[in-house]
């Protein structure tokens, strides 16, 4: 018998399936998914791998090695999730073994031992015969249960449960895991809940990944690795919160939950849908060309003020912030954290940059002024203009306005809440809170009041999401308020002013498509990026000349730290022209790197000669 095995290296040209021969004393125990060593070339050390399935006979004609060893009989590579993994590999112009990263967490000799001895792997079934690919959006609303969205999901895996089929919930924020996660193990499905958050303990999550295995029905809850879990009986996908950045990979393959959630539903063919408060142009794209259904239901729209003035405390803002304090806790949306979001010199206006990497400046809630880049310590400021040595602040950070209100509500509790505070639920009381987006606490009940300060520098930022983003963050901030919670948007007027205080989110997400479409920017095409040395660079696009289709743009110097580390060119391309060009570019880094060696600028540690993201859209 033979085994085809998938080779566990990073090198693109051991990206395909190899043969090894079984040998008797291993026959019984090699199978489908199983981890092996094996020889390659000359080599006296052997490779890591997994068996992708067993057939009788070979097309190599020379003779085969056989496998070295058994690491181990647990059947971790579930056909289903080599099938996707293939694809986001192809996809992305990876390789299988980057994305076996994501798929199979690392493995616990122990917790593995355990599980042999005591369970044994659930048949896995084609779940449902057509599934559905849906969108809809959710009222902004957090009663005495929980959020709404909670509690819609949790309905959604009642009835996968009682009908025999699992549940994979992608979820890219810790908050919102928590919250869903208490939910669910609250409920009749709570036998079935695994958590699959990448914040538990390595032998937590291996077993977690086992319990998938076991489980004829299960409900995964975690981030975007939890797409990959290998359930059994698969019958629906949830994505929460498409547009989260963390949802997409920092690192090799740079896949999105989103794209890869799509192609496991393709392959396995169960429903799949994404839920938000807002939507992103992405999903609002696959709306527009009917592959997504949108199912959202009417529901009661929130009660939300925008006020255009130059003011960023305005007096709307004050009224309902006293109003809400009267009744119940109120939050209020700043855009930075600490005491200024940046620093200047007060000698000449310069904006005070950082000794060590030339990056922003800003001061920190203990008054240290600190890098927004390489995080150094600049108490010892001189400015490169003029050699001033005094500073004065900017726009207030969190930290600043929490003590702003502080003297403007004498004996309220204040609770300053940013990516570095612990704070996730908060029981219901007169106090104020001012958090950062995306660090706002939960409240029991939901918040009386809303206020989002510093909404038109959020819209000023330089990327293409900036719109997007903003919307994103003032639309769960606000879906954080009671039924009856009055909000106020502060410093945005305008057509996306009024859309955003009707709740009209579709239209917004439309009208910011048809915005890329007229520019040619994503989501409307593709944009992929390559960076590489000047000279390979140069070579690629020597290459690419002769492929049609595509907008190439560059090569440009990318500078890290004052020092070139790259060039980087950027191609623009139709979602038809994606396997094409992944599999050329993919050709074209085996063939023109090979011997080549490159060092990261920012980490010191070795990476590939040419990297290659296929969907890049924070270069713009």
């Amino acid at each position: 018998m033979i085994a085809r095995v998938v080779i566990d290296s990073p090198l693109p040209q051991l990206d395909r399936l190899f043969d090894y021969l079984i040998p008797e004393g291993l026959a019984a125990q090699v199978i489908a998914g199983v981890r092996v060593r094996v020889p390659f070339g000359r080599s006296k050390n052997f490779l890591d791998g997994f068996v992708v399935e067993v057939v009788e006979s070979s097309d190599f004609t020379g003779d085969l090695n056989p496998i070295a060893e058994l690491v181990s009989s647990a059947p971790v590579l579930d056909n289903w999730v080599y099938q996707l993994v293939r694809a986001v590999a192809d996809r992305q112009a990876s390789t299988a073994s980057d994305v076996l990263r994501l798929a199979i967490p690392d493995r616990s000799v122990a917790v593995e031992k355990k599980w042999l001895e005591s369970t044994k792997v659930a048949e896995s079934t084609k779940a449902i015969s057509k599934g559905a690919k849906q969108t809809s959006l959710v009222a902004p609303v957090t009663d005495a249960n929980g959020p709404i969205w909670v509690q819609q999901i949790l309905n959604t895996c009642i009835r996968a449960v009682r009908s025999g089929t699992s549940v994979i919930i992608a979820v890219p924020d810790f908050r919102d895991q928590v919250a869903l996660l208490e939910a669910l193990t609250d409920s009749e499905v709570a036998s079935t809940v695994i958590n699959f958050t990448t914040d538990t303990q390595k032998s937590k999550r291996y077993a977690a990944f086992l319990a998938c295995l076991s489980n004829d029905v299960s409900i995964v809850v975690g981030s975007r690795s939890a797409i990959y879990a290998p359930v059994r009986n698969l019958g629906q996908i949830i994505v929460w919160d498409d547009g989260d950045p963390s949802h997409q990979e920092p690192i090799s393959p740079y896949s999105h939950t989103r794209e890869v959630a799509l192609m496991r539903q393709r392959i396995q063919d169960c429903n799949l849908l994404f839920l938000g408060h807002s939507r992103s142009t992405e999903v609002a794209r696959l709306v527009s060309l009917k592959f997504l259904e949108d199912i959202s239901t009417p529901f009661k729209l929130p009660k939300i003020a925008n006020t255009d003035t130059e003011l960023r405390v305005d007096s709307m803002a004050w009224q309902a912030i006293r109003a809400g304090l009267a009744n119940g806790p109120v939050l209020v949306q700043v855009a930075a954290k600490g005491t200024a979001t940046s620093v200047f010199c007060s000698s000449c206006d310069k904006r005070a940059e950082c000794r060590n990497c030339n990056g922003p400046l800003w001061i920190d809630e203990r008054n240290y002024v600190k890098c927004r880049w390489c995080n150094a310590v600049n108490m010892d400021f001189r400015c490169q203009e003029c050699a001033g040595t005094k500073l004065k602040q900017g726009s207030a950070g969190s930290t600043r306005t929490l003590a702003e209100f502080g003297r403007a509500f004498p004996g309220v509790q204040l609770i300053e809440a940013t990516a570095e505070s612990k704070a996730q639920t908060l029981k219901s009381g007169n106090f104020l809170v001012v958090s950062t987006p995306g660090a706002e606490p939960r409240v029991i009940g939901g918040y009386a009041a809303i206020v989002i300060l510093d909404a038109n520098r959020a819209l000023n930022r330089d990327t293409l999401r900036s719109t997007e983003d903003a919307v994103r963050a003032w639309s769960n901030a606000i879906a954080l308020g009671s039924g009856e919670a009055r909000s106020v948007l502060v410093g945005v007027s305008g057509a996306l002013a009024k859309k955003f205080s009707l709740w009209s989110q579709a239209e917004i997400a439309q009208r910011e498509l048809a915005t890329r479409a007229e520019l040619r920017f994503p989501p409307a095409i593709r944009l992929a990026s390559l960076g590489s040395s000047k000279e390979l660079i140069q070579e690629v696009l020597g290459e690419l000349s002769a492929l049609s289709g595509i907008e190439v743009l560059g090569p440009v110097p990318i500078s890290t730290r004052g020092v070139t580390s790259e060039w980087r060119v950027l191609i623009k391309y139709e979602y038809s022209d994606g396997a094409k060009l992944a599999e050329t570019l993919k050709a074209l880094s085996l063939k023109l790197s090979a011997g080549q060696q490159r060092v990261s600028a920012k980490s010191g540690r070795a990476m590939r000669p040419i990297r290659i993201k296929m969907d890049d859209v924070e270069v713009i």
